[in-house]
């Protein structure tokens, strides 16, 4: 749900997805000064390849290589970095940029995020072209990748080595990683491009090719290999800070050597092996074997599937052996400057990532418009748009509007692809194609203040027509409605629409049809779109409509879903956390914010809403292709494991985690962290849960089969499908909207969703709730609810939730106090206030008789020097956001294995990215080592 915007006035964190698109930077003047000097190759220290070590990371791609700092030794040795060239931008034997820009250093903190301490740059208009010179000396012939670090994509340049040919970088590059100096101002990695150069020196030649605007330039590296972006690291450097009671997080550089935690296995060798994926009985399977399929998934934005070949191939291979099988490519892809046409390059960049991730098994799925990333200009034909208006609702209904979406899809579709067998349309690796984001008809932004006049005339148009079809005549329709509105206008054939609260709560004939005309515009766009994909285009796999929410989810939630029926796959978005208040907490962490740590296992009051409860609609495969908990929050362990467990629990078919933000781990916390040790770090034991069936789907805890003309006549269902609007998109909601929506319907118990499945059928005819006896599973008094399948158990009393499965046992939540925990595999005892703890079987055999176990453990993770100080109302505020390494809180407690032979079970601990890196010893007991996530267990 990220608006991606060319250049917006504010810059968002949400950027790796685009939520808000882009940066501007502003900045205070500084002088500089720079001196002229040759740059010399580093080389890192030798290294055993074959058994080389290494780590994944968003902002670290493979440069982690040279200059690696000493450490522990371990059973396998370091990789080799080979060799690399860094030099500062600051620093050019030639130059004519000038000695003064806006946006230096304001002081020494913000100093410490540049390379040297400055940067090369410019601001305003100039009459001359911006030229900078560097001499290199380069190691060995070869291949070589430049890269460069710089201001965000202001700053548009050429560049080349002695006289060879220009290349250049535009103002769209993909950005590597991202280090704030302060707010709108920062500098980011970008790739440049690959050049053969032979051993020697050569001269480095960039260029500006604007004349207007800001640039900088922070410094540069040519690497042969995969590059990963550390900000100011050089390859193999690491930041070696902590804090008391917690361990820097900043793994190796990860050269994919044999070990037991790569799930690389669940993936078939090349993603489409089996078929296409199909929508067949409720579930996702392989077209050739029918072999069902369950995506555990994550999203990724254009500065990650535009990323260099090198980075998307490493990224790839990351992703596969952490257990992920799908990857949501979400962003646009049309021109900035000419929005109807598709943009070569950045197709160019689609192609490429989605045979990166074809290569290890992963499918892909496409989400290519969401109303807040396209800025229709003023005085185009679409009329009506410009500064501030944003498209909602306009797909549904402007004809022009829809063949220009159409021609989209043809071209992403149907163009040739170098990367590729096949068009994406006929590749069996792209799972699923979906049609809009985060958009409909009864969301609190279909309104007149978002829909200008030229466009409401189409729509007011619309309506009549429906109306005069209805009814005969326009005239009697609203003489039968009795319900007039001075913004009707009969004569010119136009009928208005209510707002979101009137259309769920008065039950007139008017909101009735005023919801049946809006869901059936809205169905015809679903069903012709889709029908468009697959028999004009030839497009095989899956179709997903929308995955939005409505303003009442009792009342006008199931209209919605029967308009995304006809489909293949229903699909939604969800977000959790505690409040957060701040000037862009929508999408962003700031100094001075206010938030609430809050945990998903203890409901609040009556809010028994999860995004993870599912309900599955309609008999088909049912997605969620959003959810995260978002920061600041720092009860995030058990976030995985819950997806994992109830996802299964509820038959939930994908699960995409959002989002991320480069080749590699992060090195700071965001608003949207995916790749961190309390998320991504659990995916091995998650991802195993999840898609080998470890913990059982159960019988539905409740099935529903509505009316249909009940609901359309606005009756409503008794059972309220979760929210969990994230920020953002909660903006969208008028302040007093959901409190003033009717109660009253929801007579099923929401903690259905802990028990079991909860389907809804809507039919012509209806049919008696089938519900299963809910009080035996849930105990109000005690605060528990157990599952139908007797494997999960969950106290909001306590704050602590259980797998007891034969392939799994874990424990989440507040641990300490819990004390100790007994489960058939294994006795619990931490001193962590909060954590996850998960022994589960590697080879998919009972825990009793398995070969291979793993232990995966995890308290909290933070930026280092991250500080908050208590404010009013019981929150925290931000006093100080820090910045890397990411931290991990110490681990503690002792976990002793119950089986019978567990005495003569061999214990090792793994580093990151599951290396040996010491011999714990045999059990029963376990003593947690205080920086080791995952230990091995073998006979």
């Amino acid at each position: 749900m990220k608006p991606l915007h060319p250049a917006p006035p504010a810059r968002s964190p949400r950027d790796p997805l685009g939520k808000r698109g882009g940066i501007r930077r502003d900045a205070s003047r500084i002088s500089l000064r720079r001196r002229s000097r040759t740059i010399e190759p580093l080389r890192g220290p030798e290294g055993s390849r074959a058994k080389a070590r290494g780590r994944f990371t968003l902002a670290f791609s493979l440069c982690l290589l040279g200059c690696a700092q000493a450490q522990k030794p371990a059973p396998v040795a370091k990789p080799n970095p080979g060799a690399y060239v860094w030099w500062e931008g600051e620093n050019p034997a030639k130059t004519n940029f000038p000695a003064r820009h806006s946006f230096q250093p304001a002081n020494e903190t913000e100093a410490a995020v540049l390379s040297g301490g400055k940067w090369l740059g410019a601001d305003g208009k100039r009459a001359q072209t911006l030229f900078a010179e560097y001499e290199v000396s380069v190691p060995s012939a070869g291949q070589w990748s430049l890269y460069a670090r710089k201001f965000w994509k202001h700053g548009p340049f050429r560049w080349r080595f002695d006289s060879g040919p220009w290349q250049e970088v535009g103002s769209d590059p993909a950005l590597l990683d991202d280090a704030p100096i302060r707010q709108f101002v920062g500098a980011n990695w970008i790739g440049a491009g690959n050049v053969s150069l032979t051993s020697g020196k050569h001269t480095l030649r960039i260029e500006l090719t604007q004349s207007d605007g800001a640039a900088a330039f922070d410094c540069f590296c040519l690497t042969q290999g995969a590059f990963a972006a550390r900000g100011k690291l050089k390859p193999g450097e690491k930041y070696g800070r902590t804090e008391p009671g917690w361990f820097a997080f900043e793994p190796d550089a990860d050269n994919f050597a044999p070990t037991p935690l790569d799930l690389r296995f669940l993936n078939e060798k090349t993603a489409g092996d089996g078929g296409f994926i199909q929508s067949k009985g409720g579930r996702f399977v392989s077209s050739k074997t029918g072999k069902p399929v369950k995506f555990w998934a994550v999203n990724a934005g254009p500065d990650v599937f535009q990323m260099p070949a090198s980075s998307a191939a490493y990224l790839a291979r990351s992703l596969a052996k952490k257990g992920v099988n799908l990857v949501r490519l979400h962003g646009s892809l049309w021109k900035e400057a000419s929005w109807r046409e598709i943009d070569p390059q950045k197709l160019d960049g689609l192609q490429r990532f989605v045979a990166a991730l074809k290569k290890e098994g992963i499918y892909a799925e496409l989400s290519i418009y969401f109303p807040l990333w396209l800025n229709i200009p003023a005085g185009d034909s679409i009329a009506g748009y410009g500064p501030g208006k944003t498209p909602f609702s306009l797909l549904f209904f402007s004809p022009e509007f829809q063949s220009v979406y159409r021609g989209w899809w043809k071209t992403i579709l149907t163009s040739p692809n170098p990367h590729g067998d096949a068009p994406l349309g006929k590749d069996p690796a792209i799972a699923l194609a979906e049609l809009c984001n985060e958009d409909s008809y009864l969301f609190w932004t279909f309104a007149d203040n978002n829909i200008p006049e030229p466009q409401r005339v189409t729509l007011e148009k619309q309506f009549g027509v429906w109306l005069t079809k209805k009814y005969g005549s326009l005239n009697s329709a609203l003489l039968g409605w009795n319900a007039p509105d001075p913004r009707d206008k009969p004569a010119d054939g136009r009928v208005a629409f209510r707002g979101i609260w009137d259309l769920a709560n008065r039950k007139d004939a008017r909101s009735q049809d005023t919801v049946a005309f809006l869901m059936e515009s809205q169905k015809a766009f679903f069903d012709s779109s889709a029908a468009y994909l697959k028999n004009d285009l030839g497009f095989r796999a899956c179709v997903v409509g929308s995955n939005w929410i409505t303003g009442d989810g009792r009342v006008l939630g199931p209209l919605d879903k029967w308009s995304n029926a006809g489909l293949d796959a229903m699909d939604r978005h969800g977000y959790f956390g505690g409040r957060h208040e701040g000037p862009r907490a929508g999408y962003a962490l700031s100094d001075g914010d206010r938030y609430e740590d809050r945990s998903a296992l203890l409901f609040t009051g009556d809010d028994f809403s999860l995004p993870l409860f599912d309900t599955k609609w309609g008999g088909l495969p049912s997605m969620v292709s959003e959810v995260n908990w978002p920061m600041p929050n720092r009860f995030r362990a058990d976030f995985p494991l819950l997806a994992a467990s109830y996802g299964a629990l509820q038959g939930t078919d994908a699960v995409h985690f959002f989002a991320l933000g480069g080749a590699d781990w992060s090195a700071t916390h965001g608003k949207f962290d995916l790749q961190v040790p309390a998320v991504l770090g659990q995916f091995p034991a998650a991802a195993l849960i999840y898609r080998q069936g470890l913990v059982k789907t159960g019988p539905p805890a409740v099935a529903l089969d509505l009316k249909k003309a009940d609901l359309f006549a606005l009756k409503g269902m008794p059972l309220a499908a979760p929210v969990n609007l994230d920020d953002l998109r909660a903006a969208d909601v008028p302040k007093d909207g959901s409190a003033r929506t009717v109660k009253s319907l929801s007579t099923l118990d929401p903690l259905a969703f802990l028990v079991g499945p909860v389907t809804v059928a809507i039919s012509e005819t209806g049919g008696p709730a089938k519900v299963a006896d809910l009080p035996k599973q849930i105990d109000r008094a005690k605060k528990t609810a157990r599952s139908l399948t007797g494997e999960l158990a969950w106290n909001w009393g306590a704050g602590r939730a259980v797998i007891n499965a034969p392939s799994v046992n874990a424990v989440s939540g507040f641990l300490s106090k819990a004390g100790k925990i007994a489960l058939p595999g294994m006795t619990v005892e931490s001193g962590l206030e909060y954590g996850a703890i998960t022994l589960v079987a590697l080879d998919g055999k009972p825990l009793t008789s398995s070969g291979k176990l793993l232990l995966q453990v995890m308290s909290e993770d933070k930026n280092w020097g991250w500080r908050t100080a208590p404010a009013e109302k019981g929150l925290q505020r931000i006093e100080s956001l820090g910045g890397p390494p990411l931290l991990v809180k110490n681990l503690t407690g002792t976990v002793t294995l119950t089986r019978p032979d567990a005495s003569s079970l061999k214990i090792t601990a793994l580093d990151a990215n599951g290396y040996p890196v010491a011999k714990v010893g045999v059990g029963p007991k376990i003593a947690l080592r205080p920086d080791t996530l995952y230990y091995l267990i073998e006979k």
